[in-house]
């Protein structure tokens, strides 16, 4: 049996508690050796967790620089979005393999600064720099493509995806110093999964920002729409309201697709003969078929974190290309850009795989 990968957990927080830790606790290809926070407390708090948890080698630190001299091998950045690629930096000159939490980058600057470091991470060590969007691993993306694959639903020529809620947040994602509002926090998740399933660039975007709710001087509220290079239109959300809504819904020239939680709705639609040409409209018929969609719709991260562990042991490459979470970053920043002008923005084919 291999040794486990010796991994550290940079940034102590919400995220590491309750998203990482409990898949690093039961993951038998990882052992969990580290953790650093600048708030010492909180990674000594979750090194005892470890520690008491089967991972009887883990400490906490108290510099990045200490922890990076030691032998592990992999890094989970989960700071503050603002620092998120100066500390990925760092772990990637030191040799380690890093995953880096959305927002990978606040910018297009930021990003081609981080895959530069990247790029020349990979040659001299051999490491990897690994964005993580696990909702690009949920079943209602890989779903709604094997359902228009099919061809069940035509010719797909619109998109909406959204979320939404009431919930307030109090903590550093409300204030733009620290990188937060919801299109950093939110979109990569929801634009992630469209520019997965479209495939194409993105050419043209008009979107809209607002503080609805929350303290801090970040929007709580953003809607973009968008335009592929084959004409599908794409509309993507975070809203404050009760979240009733379908959280995507595909239209083609056939039928339409409803997401709702773990819920799919599929509707083919045909046309019974003879057609009066005379009538109104004319009359459809609804094969209409809901059924929950299977595994995890926001993602399976025991086997992210196998394919991690596949991708550190050099098996293969990682399922998120840094090309492609440059065109995200490229797309948020055109939202950002939309929504502060008031101006539609255009995307050009220079700008898009700009990472290539």
């Amino acid at each position: 049996m291999m040794a486990r990968i010796k991994t550290a957990i940079i940034g102590c927080g919400k995220n590491a508690n309750e998203l990482h830790t409990p898949i690093l606790l039961k993951h038998p290809e990882f052992e969990v050796v580290g953790t650093y926070d600048i708030v010492l407390d909180r990674a000594q708090r979750l090194a005892k967790v470890f520690y008491l948890n089967g991972h009887a080698n883990c400490k906490a630190y108290e510099s990045l620089e200490a922890l990076l001299a030691t032998d592990v091998e992999y890094t989970v950045v989960l700071t503050d979005s603002h620092t998120h690629t100066k500390v990925a930096a760092v772990c990637l000159r030191a040799g380690k393999n890093v995953l880096i939490t959305k927002p990978w980058a606040l910018d297009s600057k930021d990003a081609d600064f981080i895959i530069g470091e990247a790029k020349k991470a990979k040659e001299q060590f051999g490491v990897n720099l690994m964005p993580f969007l696990p909702q690009n691993w949920g079943t209602d993306l890989s779903t709604i493509k094997e359902i228009i694959a099919s061809g069940e639903i035509g010719q797909v020529y619109e998109i909406r995806r959204r979320a939404g809620t009431f919930g307030k947040r109090y903590d550093w994602q409300i204030y733009k110093q620290s990188g937060g509002g919801y299109l950093n926090n939110w979109g990569p998740h929801l634009l992630g999964q469209l520019i997965a399933l479209v495939g194409e660039p993105i050419v043209k975007v008009f979107a809209e920002k607002k503080q609805v709710i929350m303290d801090g001087d970040c929007e709580d509220t953003f809607i973009a729409m968008m335009k592929t290079q084959s004409g599908i239109i794409l509309n993507c959300e975070h809203c404050i309201m009760v979240d009733k809504l379908p959280h995507w819904i595909v239209q083609g020239s056939k039928g339409t697709i409803f997401v709702t939680d773990g819920t799919i709705d599929v509707h083919k639609i045909s046309y019974p003969g003879p057609i009066d040409p005379t009538a109104y409209r004319s009359k459809t018929v609804d094969d209409n078929q809901s059924y929950p969609l299977p595994g995890q719709y926001n993602g399976d991260r025991f086997a992210i974190y196998s394919h991690i562990a596949e991708v550190i042991r050099g098996k293969c490459e990682y399922c998120v290309p840094l090309e492609f979470t440059r065109n995200l970053t490229t797309v948020c920043d055109a939202i950002h850009k939309s929504a502060d002008t008031d101006e539609i923005v255009r995307i050009s084919p220079e700008e898009w795989n700009n990472a290539l």
